[in-house]
């Protein structure tokens, strides 16, 4: 892996689509024509997207929080004034996000909540919050991206809002979303040694808990990375984008035919 000199900021990353990011390979993971769908056809954060991202920024980079946010107060917009001071606030927030009083409300309980666990304040110092990084991969070819939650002594710590922060409910979502392959992908760019994940769940009491990776999890995620890759630079150089039941590495393919059994009974 080969550093590249960043040219990507906060404000376009997302809408780069020259670099290939983990959640891009996500994508392709799917189909690849879900992943050209999803490339042609961008789609909006869900509000669950935007509370996790505004609680990112509250914990990681407090000082940028209200350039980017903007606390909405509530607006009776059955009335002359209500529509009004509305029509002015969305003015001069309009190139904010904008989120409710009882979502920031929120948003500080699990920053405080976070920041009295004295692991926790231990492992976000001296380091860099949000580091963007840009990468080549020699093997494949290919420029890739990727956004660090916070990079310190060769130690990536990546924070997770959950439903579930327990070790095995945590663990289905590590599945389930595949934080393992994010590890190593990240992991491989910058040569760091150790994935941290503190894991916060989203509703009262907030409950927290650590985790990091071991070298079988993160052995397993980069075989699907590498993998993903090589369906990406594949599909790309052939112009072929096969939907679910076609091998993505081999244009002759022809459809397969799934057997579905149930193996709760076995």
């Amino acid at each position: 892996m080969k550093l590249l000199n960043n040219d990507l900021t906060y404000s376009n990353y997302y809408n780069d689509t020259e670099y290939i990011s983990n959640s891009m390979l996500n994508n392709i993971s799917v189909s690849p024509e879900y992943f050209r769908f999803r490339q042609d056809n961008p789609q909006s954060a869900t509000p669950a997207m935007k509370l996790g991202s505004a609680i990112h920024m509250d914990i990681l980079q407090p000082q940028e929080f209200l350039k980017h946010y903007a606390i909405s107060p509530k607006f009776d917009k059955r009335t002359k004034k209500g529509k009004e001071d509305y029509a002015e606030f969305s003015k001069e927030h309009m190139f904010k996000t904008v989120i409710s009083e009882s979502d920031y409300e929120l948003i500080t309980e699990i920053t405080l909540r976070v920041f009295n666990d004295k692991t926790i304040k231990t492992l976000l110092q001296q380091g860099e919050p949000e580091k963007i990084i840009q990468w080549h991969n020699e093997h494949y070819n290919l420029n890739c991206k990727g956004m660090l939650d916070y990079h310190r002594d060769g130690m990536i710590i990546d924070l997770k809002t959950t439903q579930d922060a327990s070790y095995n409910g945590f663990m289905r979502s590590v599945r389930k979303y595949k934080y393992h392959k994010q590890a190593a992908y990240y992991m491989d760019a910058v040569k760091a040694y150790r994935f941290i994940i503190i894991a916060v769940e989203k509703t009262p009491p907030f409950s927290i808990n650590i985790f990091e990776m071991g070298d079988d999890m993160i052995d397993e995620g980069r075989d699907m990375y590498n993998h993903e890759l090589e369906v990406y630079k594949y599909c790309e150089e052939n112009d072929y984008w096969p939907g679910a039941g076609f091998d993505p590495l081999d244009k002759e393919s022809e459809r397969t035919i799934h057997i579905l059994e149930n193996h709760d009974k076995i």
